[in-house]
């Protein structure tokens, strides 16, 4: 068990110089960026913010408000590029591409669609990883200067949330006939599935 140990953290401290790792860790995460829907991703922002409850509320003794205060700007950009993620998903799906342009221009929107829903996946995935590998510094560490103005990142992030919860809820209009098909585009991104 020692020498299992003692590997792995050699491996640990030396995988930075591995050319292999980072060729295995990009495409392992752009994998599960593609294959997994975004519920999976949701669940991993979720979990990023239940810690960052714990960290702020338990370690850091914050308030209740200024606990919820901190978990948002933590996250704040996860979950701009997840709105980011579902709004591509909603207006590029194929229920939606199929009556609006001809099949030519809709294999172009595949490609845009999945860069618009995979690129936001990596960085959550990223960013989950991050905090996993380095949890105990994590916990110990904040992150976020409640007192201090928003961070022009945060700003950006906020305002894309915005623009994405609008055209999300604007999706109605562009689906105003196909009502069922705006719930199946829904309830396919946010499911629990390959």
């Amino acid at each position: 068990m020692h020498t299992l140990t003692h590997t792995l953290r050699v491996f640990a401290h030396e995988h930075d110089d591995i050319p292999a790792f980072h060729a295995a860790y990009l495409v392992t995460t752009f994998l599960a960026a593609a294959v997994f829907s975004l519920g999976y991703f949701a669940i991993l922002i979720l979990l990023h913010m239940m810690l960052d409850f714990v960290k702020y509320r338990d370690y850091f003794h914050y308030s209740l408000p200024m606990t919820i205060k901190a978990m948002v700007l933590e996250s704040i950009v996860d979950v701009a590029f997840f709105f980011t993620s579902l709004t591509f998903g909603v207006y590029l799906s194929h229920d939606l591409a199929l009556s609006l342009v001809s099949g030519v221009f809709r294999s172009s929107l595949t490609l845009v669609e999945a860069f618009g829903t995979i690129i936001p996946k990596i960085y959550i995935v990223e960013h989950s990883l991050a905090v996993v590998v380095s949890v105990q510094q994590y916990l110990y560490t904040p992150h976020v200067d409640l007192r201090s103005p928003l961070l022009k990142s945060q700003k950006i992030a906020l305002s894309v949330i915005a623009v994405c919860v609008l055209l999300i809820l604007c999706s109605s209009v562009v689906y105003q006939t196909r009502g069922v098909s705006l719930l199946e585009v829904f309830a396919r991104e946010l499911t629990l599935k390959l």
